[in-house]
């Protein structure tokens, strides 16, 4: 046998070698690839089953209004922020929702799953500027109903 065959055998086995190295590299990559979408079905199926009740929560969180903070004294510009904060949060957890749907079903979900909220100008000095508006008249109504409460004669009395 000459070198140059015994270099010919040795090269063959060299690549018999390494295909069967790459085969099985390729199968532990198809394995961990079907373990990572197995368990990203698996998140995703909770998720939608979670989706509305997070957007709830947020909602609560942003639902106070500014007028309501003015009237109870809070920071109305904090009521605010917070309103705008949850709003682009729960796009966020909407936007995860039709995501997710997507990739469980592979076809996107129908335009009223999990609609983004349509962008409305922040306009906060006009929105603090009806807050405090309302408020007052809030304020205004209370001390009238206390006023009558200890200045007006019942009407069965």
């Amino acid at each position: 046998m000459t070198a140059l065959e015994n270099a010919r055998k040795a090269a063959e086995a060299a690549a018999a070698k390494l295909s069967a190295l790459e085969s099985a590299e390729a199968e532990k990559a198809a394995q961990k690839a079907a373990q990572r979408d197995a368990r990203q079905r698996e998140l995703d199926t909770e998720f939608l089953s979670r989706w509305e009740a997070l957007d709830a929560e947020l909602l609560a969180v942003g639902s106070k209004s500014a007028a309501d903070a003015v009237y109870e004294g809070v920071d109305s510009v904090a009521a605010v922020a917070a309103f705008w904060i949850a709003r682009a949060k729960r796009n966020a957890v909407r936007t995860h929702a039709r995501d997710a749907f997507f990739r469980l079903h592979g076809r996107h979900p129908d335009d009223t799953f999990a609609r983004e909220l349509s962008a409305r100008d922040m306009m906060v000095a006009a929105r603090l500027d009806e807050a405090i508006y309302g408020a007052s008249h809030r304020h205004a109504a209370d001390l009238a109903t206390a006023l009558e409460a200890e200045w007006l004669v019942p009407d069965g009395a």
